[in-house]
């Protein structure tokens, strides 16, 4: 007997559109939203490699282990960076951001983490968006531990791209990721020429092949069972409701991050000998 994941009927353009769709009601998001074919490092890298080159000044904030990775991508494409970084246990402020463009004011792009998974900090990316705005750089954003769990609103917080991934608060696949890209964020692609083309990487091909073409004809066989269960995923969020599913991942990750206390059995007066 065929399994029936075997079976299945092809996942057609219309349907592959349709889920990002989704995904950009979930953000909230007017950008172009691009699902791409793998874990989040995909797109967050891809995004990097697309809007940063020589010319760039980068303000790379540091909360967690992925800001120290940003940092190292962003000097791999030849732009100077500029590590804000803070105790890994705090969350930077937008006062801490302002400062920095104060001293670099010739900084033109920031990246930041939302939500830090292995610590639970949560970074005031709206606040941040205001002091990134008035200051005219690309905004990237890593919102990947963070969308499910609490509201992520590039739109509304002036984030020019936006990468989330399924796996974590959204309960879905690892294997499957998206990317919001603002009209700012093509543009810098576009004039970039280090920016990947013809590559796994690119976020250049997508719009050439894909959303150009009015997502007529997908580049390439999709990852079915992945891009499934991304939209049962998704179905699922807009059945229960965007804010019951953030209230209950959010209960639940202070809860696992909530300090615990040790209880020390006294040690006896005599440690006993090892046997012979």
């Amino acid at each position: 007997m065929t399994h029936p994941f075997l079976d299945l009927a092809p996942l057609s353009a219309a349907r592959f559109a349709s889920i990002e769709d989704r995904v950009a009601r979930l953000l909230g998001t007017e950008q172009d939203v691009v699902i791409m074919q793998g874990e989040a490092l995909l797109p967050l890298e891809g995004a990097i490699r697309g809007t940063a080159g020589p010319g760039t000044v980068a303000l790379n904030v540091i909360t967690g282990p992925y800001g120290q990775t940003f940092g190292d991508w962003l000097r791999d494409c030849g732009a100077t960076v500029i590590d804000l970084a803070v105790p890994f246990h705090t969350a930077v402020t937008a006062a801490r951001i302002r400062e920095a463009f104060t001293e670099h004011p010739e900084i033109d792009f920031v990246s930041l983490v939302h939500a830090e998974a292995a610590t639970g900090n949560t970074n005031p990316v709206a606040e941040i968006g205001e002091v990134v705005k008035e200051r005219g750089a690309l905004f990237y954003l890593d919102a990947v531990a963070s969308v499910g769990a609490e509201p992520v609103l590039p739109d509304a917080w002036g984030v020019d791209l936006c990468v989330i991934g399924a796996q974590k608060a959204m309960g879905g696949p690892a294997g499957v990721s998206a990317v919001s890209v603002s009209e700012r964020a093509w543009a810098r692609m576009a004039a970039n020429p280090r920016a990947p083309r013809r590559s796994y990487l690119s976020l250049l091909d997508w719009k050439a092949r894909w959303i150009d073409g009015g997502r007529a004809a997908l580049p390439h066989a999709p990852a079915q069972l992945e891009m499934l269960a991304l939209e049962a995923c998704l179905e699922r969020i807009e059945a229960q409701g965007p804010a019951t599913v953030m209230r209950r991942r959010g209960a639940r990750v202070a809860a696992h991050h909530a300090p615990r206390s040790l209880r020390l059995e006294p040690l006896p007066a005599r440690l006993p000998r090892p046997p012979l």
